[in-house]
Parts: C-alpha cells; sequence; structure tokens
C-alpha cells in the first residue's frame, strides 16, 4: 500500500512555498506579509536549525550537475545517513511550530502554492522515510540515480515534472491580478515568482535576454531628434545606459527586479515617443 505524501510535513515544500509567497508579497508591496515570511525562514531555517539541516538533505538529491552512477549512489547513501542522524522528533516539533505559524501569521493559502519540484521533493521524502516498503523504497532510489547520472545534453524533468496546465493557470491568474502591468513586466514577474530553486538558471537566462533589449532600446533613443538637442536628457540617458550594464544577471533580487521594471517603462515610453513622430 502506497503511503500518503502529507506536504505540509515535508520541509523542502513548505520552504519553496515559502519563497514563492514572500515573492508575491513582494509583486503586492506588501510589507508586513514579506517581514512575517522573512522571519519564520530565519528563526526556522537559517544555518544550524534542524529543518535547515533536514533541507540540506533534501538539496543533495536535486542536484543539477551531472556526476558518475558510482558518485551518484554515494551521494544518496550520504544523504540518506545524514537523515538518519536527525534528531526525528526535533524535526517534528519544528515543523509543528512552522506550520502554525504560517496558519496564524501568513495564510494557509501557502501550502497550495505551486512548485514546480515537488514531485521531486515528495520523491526523497519516500526514500527517506522508514515506513516506505523496500521495493518501493528501492525503485524510487534507482530513479534518483537515473536522474544524478543523466548526460546534461539528454537530461529531462523526469524527477519534477512541471504540469503545463498548473503552470498556465498559474501565470494566468497571476496575470489578471497585474493587469495594470505591460506585458513584458507581467512576464518578468511571473518568471521571478517561480524563479526559485531548479528553475533559477532560465530565469537569469531571460533576465539577460530582456536587459540586452532594453539597453539596445535605451542606446537607439540616444539618435532620437528631442534627446539629441537636450544635453541634460542625452547625459541621463547615458548614465541610464551605464546603471544598466552594471546589473549583475547572476543576483537579481527585489531591488534589481524593481529597476528593471522601470526600465521597461522607460522603454515603453520611448518606443510609444517614436511612433508619434
Amino acid at each position: 500500500m502506497k503511503n500518503k505524501h502529507n506536504k505540509k510535513r515535508n520541509t523542502a515544500f513548505v520552504f519553496e512555498a515559502l519563497l514563492r509567497e514572500m515573492a508575491k508579497s513582494i509583486i503586492s508591496k506588501d510589507r508586513k506579509k514579506k517581514q512575517n515570511i522573512l522571519k519564520i525562514l530565519k528563526e526556522h531555517f537559517s544555518k544550524g536549525k534542524i529543518l535547515e539541516e533536514e533541507l540540506q538533505c533534501y538539496r543533495a538529491l536535486v542536484s543539477e550537475s551531472s556526476m558518475d552512477s558510482y558518485t551518484a549512489e554515494k551521494l544518496i547513501h550520504r544523504a540518506k545517513t545524514q537523515y538518519y542522524n536527525l534528531d526525528k522528533k526535533q524535526i517534528f516539533e519544528a515543523q509543528s511550530r512552522v506550520i502554525g505559524r504560517i496558519n496564524k501569521e501568513i495564510s494557509p493559502a501557502v501550502f497550495s502554492n505551486f512548485v514546480p519540484n515537488y514531485k521531486s521533493f515528495a520523491t526523497i521524502a519516500q526514500i527517506f522515510n522508514d515506513k516506505t516498503p523496500l521495493k518501493q523504497k528501492v525503485i524510487m532510489e534507482q530513479h534518483v540515480l537515473e536522474v544524478l547520472s543523466a548526460d546534461p545534453k539528454k537530461k529531462k524533468e523526469t524527477l519534477t515534472p512541471v504540469d503545463s496546465i498548473v503552470v498556465g493557470g498559474f501565470v494566468e491568474k497571476f496575470n489578471k491580478t497585474y493587469s495594470t502591468l505591460l506585458p513584458e513586466q507581467r512576464n518578468l514577474l511571473s518568471r521571478y515568482v517561480r524563479s526559485f530553486g531548479e528553475n533559477n538558471a532560465d530565469f537569469r537566462i531571460i533576465v539577460g535576454n530582456e536587459l540586452k533589449r532594453i539597453h539596445g532600446a535605451v542606446k537607439e533613443s540616444l539618435t532620437m531628434q528631442e534627446i539629441l538637442s537636450d544635453k541634460d536628457m542625452a547625459q541621463s540617458t547615458k548614465k541610464v545606459l551605464k546603471e544598466i550594464e552594471s546589473l549583475n544577471v547572476s543576483s537579481i533580487g527585489e531591488k534589481e527586479l524593481k529597476k528593471i521594471l522601470k526600465l521597461q517603462n522607460l522603454v515603453n515610453e520611448y518606443e510609444n515617443d517614436a511612433s508619434q513622430d
């Protein structure tokens, strides 16, 4: 009989769900919610906390780097050993406190957040669970082994299939909520909400491409008569170009995201002005 998986007791899922809720609070400018989430993350998932130690066991088995079968098998064994050495009573009590705080200080809706790698976390939880039947556990471990040792060129999200219907519904709901934004802003923000964990690399690529587009548009604006005839505007435009060039794609946080959103507005204004000339 298959064990029923309780995602509220899956530390990796709860952590990712909290990160996504924080992203949404940043977008909606809900500072109180953002601070509450940060407080929970700091008090329960910071270095040295039992849930952070458990989280590291999960993270070890969702590694994106390809490795040989021997190393992958050794990693699974070490992750299991490290997990079994953790105090399960402490984990349960810490999880209970986090669940209680989320329900009271944020919202039970946090547990409904879409987490792309949820199926990976559920699989790993079954591997760590002593109650999982031996045969089922061996099959799951073999599956994880194959993913960890897969050729990166051929590797697919076999452990973490993303349901396009779920993702599409999430984005549709997001776009309705922020309908006043430009299409490119809605796209960037929806990508940002999903950028944690395994999706972070894709998000950085998208940001890099968008900054390249913005840089080209701003540079092109220097040829506009309105800017050519105004030294102050020309100087300001050059400063904007330097600001774009200074943005580090590998480190995009709330501050940098807001800058990019403003730049998208600026480019939109340039394009509208150019179309009216």
